[in-house]
């Protein structure tokens, strides 16, 4: 007899890796995973396919078969990605034990450790015929990972230790609409997940614009973070494709508003600050010792953030940009509210109907650029201190022009 498929797993960073890479890279075939065997190839696309079977796109290139994953927000109102979180290996003693504990365990009941293994051997045990026994100790461990997961609660009454169950959280019609949103926008979204899996919820109202799938699987590397920074304690991070592990301070967690990146910024072992991690690109986060100089730090960063336009600066200069735009304040005054909008700590002052200067003290030239190419054939001037950025920007613009016109086109040609 062929033996059967187990879906579950061990490693979440296994299979947390393998659905990043068939998300955002693929198409992915087999010979593109190279540290591991081609078996354990396998194992995981097989997980994956049977997870998210709705979203899995084939191809058959002429190397071989190639996967990924498209998943169109428009057409979801909840991230699939929850999926993937509801894998867990588990031993006979564990699935025997949940579903005993959770009958035995009914609303109001207290019991304590040998009241629980005389009911489990007097109404449960008594129906098998293969001498299956639970040991005390085994339940002991149960009873206390119940208790650390919020499942149960544990109670002293003089020198015996009684368990109860902890209530299930009751949501009204109006908590439910803000957790179905709030799952899908906020950090640590699975946990909302789980919870409307208590309740009859219909599907959700809400659909999303910008919706970013991906940060689900970063939920546990991001708790772990939030807990390190709540603590003040430095972490040990493992990366994706890295061998060699690094010792990091954090001391915020932000999130790209373009991107959807989620990246951590901190302080690094050798003093480089700040630095910045995609959470995405870390694999695990160990809490290591707490750090004496968290708070000094965190003002210094708090000064530092006044001057960053994205996760990438130099700290050494801060530039003072200003760019003249010719915008014409009554056709076009829908341009003038985006620039409030999204020109983050800059100012828009007015010069003219028909001229506007935008102003930013930032570290972050380099990240600026994506937001004033949108305004190209607006530019009118440009001045940042920094000569050889300018001429970077403008041959840039140039490179771009040659792309779309031929080799001696100018633009009254146009």
């Amino acid at each position: 007899m062929a033996k059967s498929f187990n879906e579950l797993v061990k490693n979440f960073a296994v299979l947390r890796n393998y659905v990043r890479e068939f998300y955002v890279y693929g198409f992915k075939q087999r010979e593109d995973f190279t540290e591991k065997s081609g078996r354990s190839y396998d194992n995981v696309r097989r997980r994956v396919e049977s997870y998210l079977r709705e979203y899995v796109d084939v191809e058959q290139q002429a190397s071989g078969r190639a996967l990924r994953l498209f998943i169109d927000p428009n057409e979801i109102t909840e991230n699939p990605m929850f999926a993937v979180w509801q894998a867990k290996s588990f031993t006979k003693n564990d699935i025997f034990l949940h579903f005993v504990l959770m009958d035995l365990f009914q609303e109001g009941v207290s019991l304590s450790v040998n009241q629980v293994l005389a009911r489990i051997d007097e109404e449960y045990l008594v129906h098998f015929q293969d001498g299956f026994l639970v040991e005390a100790l085994t339940l002991r461990k149960k009873l206390a990972e119940y208790v650390e997961l919020g499942v149960l609660r544990r109670e002293a009454c003089g020198r015996a230790v009684y368990f109860s169950r902890v209530p299930c959280v009751v949501l009204g019609r109006r908590m439910k609409q803000a957790v179905q949103f709030f799952k899908e926008m906020a950090p640590l979204g699975v946990l909302g997940h789980y919870l409307l899996q208590q309740e009859t919820v219909r599907e959700s109202v809400f659909s999303y614009k910008h919706y970013f799938v991906m940060h689900t699987l970063e939920e546990q590397v991001f708790l772990d973070l939030l807990l390190a920074i709540r603590e003040e304690r430095w972490v040990v991070m493992a990366r994706f494709g890295r061998k060699r592990e690094l010792r990091f301070l954090p001391i915020k967690l932000l999130t790209s508003a373009q991107s959807g990146r989620q990246y951590v910024v901190g302080k690094s072992k050798r003093g480089q600050f700040f630095a910045f991690h995609r959470l995405d690109q870390i694999e695990r986060v160990v809490l290591a010792e707490v750090a004496t100089d968290f708070g000094m730090e965190k003002e210094h960063f708090d000064e530092v953030r006044k001057f960053m336009w994205s996760a990438g600066f130099d700290r050494r200069v801060v530039h003072e940009l200003r760019v003249t735009l010719a915008i014409d304040e009554i056709r076009e005054a829908y341009l003038l509210e985006r620039i409030r909008m999204e020109g983050r700590h800059g100012t828009l002052t007015r010069v003219t109907r028909e001229r506007f200067v935008f102003a930013i003290s930032t570290y972050d030239l380099n990240g600026m650029k994506p937001f004033l190419r949108t305004f190209v054939g607006r530019i009118v001037a440009l001045d940042s201190g920094d000569l050889a950025w300018e001429r970077q920007f403008y041959a840039e613009l140039a490179d771009m022009y040659r792309l779309y016109f031929e080799e001696g086109t100018t633009v009254g040609d146009i």
